[in-house]
């Protein structure tokens, strides 16, 4: 059965998202020149193990990864070319868990292999506490996500059962709705932007010294990863088009439609806000910490009511995007400070 495995769901998944991969590949390896690229993660690592905000921000992103193999891998199985599989039943489940896990440690190559090079890091750095608690970590996704398989296989109908169970009405708030869509439908999207904004503000505010504190220019590069969110707020916009429509026809109050934008986005800067807290008062001083947060939150709101007050097309969102970048260049380079 491995050889079955394999072309079924292994090889199926890289080339379903060899474009996510090759886009991962290109922000962290395009972006930082050659001859800094050694330097460039290996400060990236040293804030993972020194920075809990920025270490959770990245076991964030790996369990996002673990759910989008999860969902695959429940998909195949779930279809109809995939009946025969379960005739595995016939071999003893330790057999069938065995193979499993190695199938679940090939879907989690990229996270095994930068999980071990922090590994390697932390125990450079006499912190095997770390090192430990990062390898148990992905050995635990991997472990849980090959349980799960091995009882879906032996219990095919648990997931409809589930399902039927848990269909009960209640009251969903609209930010939950559109945070729960960017969580199961745009997982890699959603953990590229914010691993990718979370890095840039620490190695930025990591940097600054007494001697020579400007935030003005960070701050700028800040502000280009937070204009990433974009994509993030054109998804949301995608769904509310195509599928959820009919919110605007229904008698909520402007008041309390606002709000829940307002929520939604304070939500999606979570992991940049507890990454500025944990480095407040240093090397960040409280009113810049504050600044940087404000700024912020104000950016993506902003973001946010292009999409929900006009219907763009992607380049006319594009271009506001660059012109709204010009006006904060000029401001923060001529008023901040």
């Amino acid at each position: 059965m491995g050889i079955v495995w394999t072309k079924m769901v292994v090889k199926a998944f890289y080339r379903q998202h060899a474009g996510f991969f090759l886009f991962v590949f290109l922000l962290f390896f395009g972006i930082v020149q050659p001859s800094t690229q050694l330097y460039f993660h290996y400060a990236l690592i040293r804030g993972m193990l020194e920075a809990p905000a920025l270490m959770f921000a990245v076991a964030v992103a790996w369990l996002l990864y673990g759910l989008r193999v999860r969902r695959f891998v429940l998909g195949v199985l779930e279809g109809p070319d995939a009946l025969f599989l379960y005739k595995v039943n016939a071999r003893p489940p330790a057999g069938v868990l065995r193979e499993w896990l190695r199938v679940e440690t090939v879907l989690f190559a990229p996270v095994l292999g930068y999980a071990g090079v922090v590994a390697g890091v932390a125990i450079a750095q006499k912190a095997q506490a770390q090192a430990l608690g990062v390898l148990a970590y992905v050995a635990g996704l991997i472990g849980l996500e090959a349980l799960e398989v091995c009882y879906r296989l032996r219990y095919p109908g648990i997931s409809a059962k589930a399902g039927r169970l848990r269909l009960r009405y209640r009251s969903v708030p609209y930010w939950s709705i559109l945070l729960r869509f960017l969580l199961a439908e745009n997982k890699g999207v959603l953990a590229a932007v914010k691993l990718f904004s979370c890095a840039i503000l620490y190695l930025l505010l990591r940097l600054q010294t007494p001697g020579d504190y400007d935030l003005r220019m960070p701050f700028l590069v800040y502000s280009l990863a937070l204009f990433g969110h974009g994509i993030l707020f054109y998804r949301c916009r995608q769904l509310e088009t195509m599928r959820l429509y009919f919110y605007r026809g229904l008698p909520v109050p402007v008041f309390r439609r606002l709000a829940q934008y307002a929520l939604f986005c304070l939500l999606l800067l979570l992991p940049e806000t507890l990454l500025l807290a944990g480095l407040t008062p240093h090397p960040v001083r409280l009113a810049d910490a504050l600044i940087f947060g404000g700024m912020g939150y104000g950016l993506l709101l902003l973001l946010n009511s292009l999409w929900v007050i006009w219907p763009l097309s992607a380049a006319d969102y594009l271009k506001l995007c660059l012109v709204l970048f010009g006006i904060l260049y000029v401001f923060v380079l001529k008023v901040w400070g």
